[in-house]
């Protein structure tokens, strides 16, 4: 089990910036982290993994990831919060899955997200045909 711990992810910049999410709260099944460079509370960037054992009619290990990237302008002389983007990537890991399984599963979604086309249709709003 990883310990909650500072992470530096870079952003999408031409020069790519690292930027520091520090350890928010953690329970457990939930941990939370944050970019607090922004000038006010509500423009922090906020990274949250959260992990669920199978329970109930839920057969499969769900892990959670959610990013926000709040935007932060100046209004009336004061910072503010004018839009946010967020992201939501969900995993279901079957309990019989191999090591080698849940390693796939990840790297293909790293990959994905990484993949020229997948990144046009995200940055340009390009729906595939």
């Amino acid at each position: 089990m990883p310990a909650i711990a500072t992470l530096s992810i870079n952003d999408g910049q031409a020069s790519p910036a690292a930027h520091s999410f520090a350890p928010v709260s953690t329970d457990g099944t939930r941990a939370k982290w944050a970019d607090r460079s922004p000038s006010i509370p509500a423009g922090f960037k906020l990274l949250s993994i959260e992990m669920a054992e199978p329970s109930g009619n839920r057969t499969v290990h769900k892990v959670t990831f959610g990013f926000t990237d709040p935007v932060v302008a100046s209004v009336d002389g004061a910072d503010t919060v004018v839009r946010y983007n967020s992201a939501k990537v969900e995993l279901n890991i079957n309990p019989d899955s191999t090591l080698q399984n849940r390693k796939d599963i990840l790297a293909y979604v790293a990959n994905c997200l990484d993949h020229a086309s997948v990144k046009s249709a995200v940055e340009n709003l390009e729906p595939f045909y």
